[in-house]
């Protein structure tokens, strides 16, 4: 009789045990995974999506892809929810679609202090890119010049500040490397034209 009041007593203690070791395991799982929910979920989701994006190996093929690609990043860029952090690491990622002669004007210290100065000032005054539109492709205009291949294409960027959508033009100037890749090697302020529907 006392042999079997002790088993029943020590597969209770073991069952207790057990349910106990096993509600502590499910809490710390479900804690931790709230936790890397919530890291995952800082910032902006797009920008995170570009900034883990391979660029190196799955490089734009054409000019039209690598000023879409470039527009995205730079709508990201003054997104409300994109993190002073996710604003470095889309500067380093947007570096990587530059002509070498274009990244040898600013050391990638100094691109990203001016990067950081403009994303702030934007904010400063709720301004954002709401939107943009790449020129389509048959109205990119392309060149040789001393044996190099150049594009030249047009981005339209919808600006938004407070109530005001206003629309700003930038011209593309791309150069092909020594890899057959599309660099950009500057931009500038444009006025309107008209600008193909090709997605």
């Amino acid at each position: 009789m006392k042999k079997s009041i002790k088993t029943i007593i020590l597969v209770s203690i073991m069952a207790a045990l057990v349910i106990g070791y096993y509600f502590y395991l499910s809490n710390r799982d479900s804690s931790e995974g709230k936790q890397e929910q919530k890291a995952a979920g800082a910032g902006n989701a797009n920008a995170q999506e570009l900034i883990v994006k391979d660029i190196g190996n799955n490089y734009p093929e054409s000019p039209r892809e690598v000023l879409k690609l470039y527009a995205r990043i730079t709508q990201a860029y003054y997104a409300s929810d994109t993190t002073d952090e996710q604003v470095e690491k889309l500067g380093a990622q947007a570096r990587l679609l530059f002509d070498d002669e274009l990244k040898g004007k600013q050391t990638d210290e100094e691109f990203t202090a001016a990067l950081k100065a403009d994303v702030a000032n934007y904010r400063s005054i709720n301004r954002y890119v709401a939107d943009y539109k790449v020129d389509s492709s048959v109205n990119f205009e392309y060149k040789t010049i001393s044996g190099k291949s150049y594009a030249i294409g047009t981005v339209l960027y919808y600006v938004r500040e407070g109530n005001q959508l206003s629309n700003a033009y930038h011209s593309y100037k791309l150069r092909k490397d020594e890899n057959g890749r599309w660099k950009i090697l500057y931009w500038e302020l444009s006025s309107s034209k008209q600008m193909g529907d090709e997605k």
